[in-house]
């Protein structure tokens, strides 16, 4: 008798360790839904949790076993979780690193002898939604929330955990947090998204509305931010950028609807603003006293002017050939200025050297939080395009930081149920042609980039020879059917001059590099079909002399 089991699986852990909960879905060969479980695991690790998880899968799928009085012995039993790393050391893919879960491990595999066969497998987080809302209700009951989750939709923040974008390890948000410790790949936060309330609401609170952060800036989105309480948000009212249409460009082109995200309105006068903010607001939460920072630009002159809201010491180490003006913004706002021969990778090393005890290093995608401040781009043009994507959005790119960050909003509003967001916009990288390991490596077919040798352009933000992240941008462009492209310098400064005398606008390099972009995208049919195409300028064209 072929008798087959499949489960989802969840453990969730507030804290690593802290509360945590299991939930567990059972359904049979049919797809219907057996029996559901909700354990309470008292004080524990996030991966630790994961283990557990499996262990109340197995009693779940035994109690299926006995209703139909099958023995478990005759029974295939499929095990679907969202923790890749619990599936591939299970599966023994991955050599298990922490003797804490060793025993958890052996303790797993012995009870599932009892069935005929046991596979775990690693699923996307979208399609454990269930098991994830069951395992929050488990903690919530415990800490007084009840059945429902109404506490989890309260908190002012769903942060539960980091994750490794590479290996899937779960890491705690508790305290200071950089790479991920296993395989030193970037780590994401991760949200309960079961319990996201969408569209967000009008701020509450003890402040008026119009002084309230969460009114006039990126921090309308609190819930999807990493920061659990409003009392250490550090705000300049970032976010909240306008669409400029562009009508005699689509003239000119002959292009459909094109709309400029123009992150030039923000504080410090770029799209580093909303980085920035939720960064900093991470550190005076977790009680850091200064950061550093490599830098080739406009990153320096954001974060001088955060730390310098929130009290804490800067450091800025940027390349010889950063702008003058940039350097003298970061020692107005009272910030410490290194300057080093070479390129941004040799700032960074001298950073990772000056980096001491007490000091939070700041490196793209070596810290986990300038992302969640960059994805509000995202958040803004679903709720912009009346609860949609716009059908493709143009984005710079140098460290990568923005294009992931909409893709990884996408992914979470489509995760959360809210509608209209199952469709992400088809995504476009732009580099200049004097420095594109991103546009090198999608050309190839590669999933890596590699280290761009000689790498020179007037656009200083896109002088980023080897992108940390550069397998997430790829990534993000291949799932949503984007594509990437290089511009060079010459048509960069001749866009920017024309942008100014025809629309009125002073765009920053990294900005003009995009709308560059576009005319040779609708030459290659990349945006046929397209209904509206969104150009993301990082920032303001005053930054940079002439």
């Amino acid at each position: 008798m072929s008798y087959t089991l499949v489960c989802h699986v969840d453990g969730a852990s507030r804290g690593n360790p802290g509360p945590a909960g299991a939930g567990v879905v059972v359904y049979d060969g049919s797809g219907r839904e057996r029996r559901t479980a909700s354990v309470f695991l008292g004080e524990t690790t996030n991966n630790a949790a994961e283990y557990a998880a499996l262990r109340e899968a197995l009693k779940a799928a035994g109690e299926v076993c006995r209703q139909d009085g099958v023995s478990p012995g005759e029974v295939f039993l499929v095990i679907r979780t969202d923790s890749q790393l619990v599936a591939r050391q299970v599966s023994g893919e991955y050599r298990m690193r922490s003797e804490d879960l060793r025993p958890l491990l052996e303790a797993f595999r012995q009870a599932a002898r009892a069935f005929r066969r046991v596979d775990v497998e690693h699923v996307p987080r979208r399609e454990n939604r269930r098991s994830d809302e069951l395992a929050n209700q488990a903690i919530d009951r415990a800490l007084g929330g009840g059945e429902s989750g109404a506490s989890s939709r309260s908190r002012y923040s769903l942060l539960e955990h980091l994750e490794c974008s590479r290996c899937g390890e779960r890491a705690d948000p508790a305290g200071p947090a950089g790479s991920c410790p296993s395989c030193g790949g970037p780590l994401l936060a991760r949200y309960a998204l079961g319990s996201l309330a969408w569209p967000p609401g009008e701020p509450g609170g003890e402040l008026a509305p119009s002084a309230s952060p969460e009114r006039g800036s990126m921090w309308r989105y609190h819930q999807l931010l990493p920061v659990t309480s409003p009392r250490c948000v550090v705000s300049l009212g970032e976010g909240r950028t306008p669409l400029v249409p562009l009508p005699g460009l689509e003239r000119r082109l002959g292009l459909p609807r094109v709309w400029l995200k123009d992150e030039g309105r923000n504080p410090t006068a770029t799209f580093k603003a909303r980085g920035a903010s939720a960064a900093v607001s991470k550190m005076v939460e977790l009680g850091v006293s200064g950061c550093i920072l490599p830098t080739a630009g406009n990153a320096g002159s954001a974060f001088a002017a955060y730390t310098a809201r929130a009290g804490l010491e800067f450091t800025a180490v940027m390349p010889e050939d950063t702008p003058e003006a940039i350097r003298r913004e970061c020692e107005s706002y009272g910030a410490g200025v290194r300057v080093v021969p070479g390129l941004l990778p040799d700032a960074a090393r001298l950073a990772r050297e000056q980096a001491g005890q007490g000091w939070y290093r700041a490196t793209t995608f070596e810290e986990p939080y300038r992302v969640e401040g960059k994805k509000t781009i995202g958040l803004e043009l679903f709720e912009a395009f009346g609860g949609r994507w716009p059908d493709a959005v143009v984005c710079p790119v140098g460290g990568g930081v923005a294009l992931v960050g909409i893709w990884k909003a996408a992914q979470e509003l489509a995760e959360a149920g809210v509608a209209g967001a199952g469709r992400p916009p088809r995504l476009f990288a732009v580099q200049a042609a004097g420095c594109c390991p991103v546009v090198k490596a999608f050309d190839e077919g590669r999933q890596e980039t590699e280290p761009f040798s000689g790498a020179e352009t007037v656009a200083a933000g896109l002088r980023v020879p080897a992108p940390k992240a550069g397998f997430l941008v790829l990534r993000a462009l291949r799932e949503t059917g984007g594509g990437a492209l290089a511009v060079p310098d010459e048509e960069i400064i001749r866009t920017a001059a024309h942008l100014r005398r025809t629309e009125g606008l002073d765009l920053c390099p990294e900005g003009a590099a995009a709308v560059a972009a576009l005319g040779e995208m609708a030459s290659r049919g990349w945006l046929e079909g397209c209904r509206e195409v969104v150009v993301v300028n990082t920032g303001s064209g005053l930054k940079y002399p002439r």
